[in-house]
């Protein structure tokens, strides 16, 4: 889905999310030097990396087929289960009256948005809430992104050496 560019009078909320962190962006009280900065506020998650499977695949013969539980999907549901919890204590933090755009890397930032535009129509709220996949962006990345969006961005300015032509 292709990010929307209009402009619009809702503040927004710019969420990046992958499976280990995820740093949200928001508009706070303006400056008194005209200067739009967002809050960031970082969720670290408990969600345990995925294991590859390596070396030989071993068949326990005393198990019977379609008996026991594996262990892997015990392993699998507990990360399923903490991945869960991740996406609600994000979702907690964005506000109901922002629009909100999340971005990622993998497929969690479309979990997210799916999780928040399914909240929406529960609690029925007509906010816009978009989802773009993104690679990994540093903090500054993040705070020009959430300006553009915003519609608030800066002025450039000449250095401090240069000379008006």
């Amino acid at each position: 889905m292709r990010l929307q560019r209009e402009r619009q009078h809702r503040p927004v909320t710019l969420v990046w999310l992958d499976a280990d962190e995820a740093i949200l962006l928001r508009a706070e009280e303006p400056a008194g030097d005209g200067r739009d900065e967002p809050a960031v506020e970082r969720v670290v998650s408990q969600v345990p990396p995925h294991r590859r499977a390596t070396g030989h695949v071993h068949h326990d013969p005393r198990v019977r087929s379609g008996g026991g539980a594996d262990p892997d999907d015990l392993v699998e549901r507990r990360r399923e289960h903490l991945v869960a919890l991740y996406l609600r204590r994000v979702a907690a933090l964005v506000p109901d009256e922002d629009r909100v755009v999340v971005i990622g890397p993998g497929p969690l930032h479309a979990r997210l948005a799916h999780e928040l535009r399914l909240a929406d129509v529960h609690h029925r709220r007509g906010r816009s809430v978009e989802d773009a996949p993104a690679t990994p962006l540093t903090e500054r990345q993040l705070r020009a992104r959430w300006r553009t969006l915003s519609g608030t961005v800066p002025e450039r300015q000449l250095p401090a050496n240069a000379t008006a032509r």
